[in-house]
């Protein structure tokens, strides 16, 4: 799943240079400016909220602790999303799902091609999440992308097309368990897509 497109911050260097200094005011700022697509972002992936939220936790605590190197930084929300992706291949790694797709492409690779292999498994899963997303009717699909890819909510998506806000929620949540069924059939995964539907 792609990150999400941000308005970007008109003053984030200045934000990034008050958080540097140890202002929480900054960096509550810039918490709750990316906070939304993060989540988007990490969730598609990852089994629950609880972990979602773990891992966001994680990133942004990282961030905090290592406050003073974010000026130097080029771009911040190119950063705080590596930090994501890099904690969620983290979490797969400690299943053994994870493991047993290891030993089946490592031989394929020099040693120490972390990147290599991050970048193989990342695109296996969205390969497979795309085929599940192409099985979906027209309208379930639609409706999922508007949701995903457009970043928008239940109510505007219900707004656009015309349909109840309710009838907008029971679609995606029909279209993410085909989803997360289709993973964990064909892909044989222990993280499955489960978005939480907001908005």
């Amino acid at each position: 799943m792609a990150k999400a497109k941000y308005t970007k911050l008109t003053n984030e260097q200045s934000l990034l240079q008050q958080t540097a200094d140890g202002s929480r005011e900054a960096y509550a700022t810039l918490y709750s400016h990316y906070y939304p697509g993060l989540y988007r972002f990490v969730s598609f992936v990852i089994l629950s909220h609880e972990d979602t939220e773990e891992i966001i936790q994680d990133v942004f605590l990282k961030l905090w602790l290592k406050r003073e190197t974010l000026v130097g930084i080029r771009s911040f929300e190119d950063y705080l999303f590596r930090m994501a992706k890099n904690r969620i291949f983290d979490a797969a790694r400690q299943s053994q799902t994870r493991m047993r797709l290891a030993r089946q492409i490592t031989h394929q690779m020099q040693e120490g091609a972390d990147t290599t292999y991050n970048n193989v498994i990342f695109q296996e899963y969205h390969a497979i999440a795309q085929e599940a997303i192409n099985q979906l009717s027209p309208q379930k699909k639609k409706l999922f992308l508007m949701y995903t890819r457009d970043e928008m909510t239940a109510r505007e998506i219900a707004e656009i097309e015309g349909l109840s806000r309710m009838a907008v929620k029971k679609q995606l949540y029909e279209a993410i368990h085909f989803i997360k069924d289709h993973l964990h059939r064909h892909a044989g995964w222990a993280l499955m897509c489960c978005l939480t539907i907001m908005g």
